[in-house]
């Protein structure tokens, strides 16, 4: 199985081709290449970076597959959760600030 194969399998969302191959190849991986299990990590942060990808496009409606509001809640906990096991950050979670208030 190619690592193209291996992400395919994992995304059952109706995105390009093109879209496969931008998120393995900004990972390092080859999309021809054998998938191995040393691999498994940045092939989950790829599929992390097509869930970002879904999320970001307008309402997904093709094929049959709708993408509400709901299902983007839930999309990004996913992500976030391999975002967060990998020690990267989830473009999607808003990171708390702290403002300063002087009181006189």
């Amino acid at each position: 199985m190619t690592n193209y194969e291996a992400i395919k399998s994992k995304v059952g969302y109706p995105l390009s081709k093109n879209a496969f191959y931008l998120a393995l190849e900004n990972r390092g991986l080859t999309s021809t290449d054998t998938y191995t299990v040393s691999n498994k990590q940045l092939l989950e942060l790829a599929y992390a970076d097509l869930i970002v990808t879904i999320l970001s496009s307008p309402d997904v409606r093709e094929g049959g597959y709708y993408v509400a509001m709901n299902d983007r809640r839930y999309l990004i906990n996913i992500a976030n959760g391999i975002y967060q096991r990998n020690g990267e950050v989830c473009p999607y979670i808003e990171k708390p600030t702290a403002k300063f208030v002087q009181k006189w």
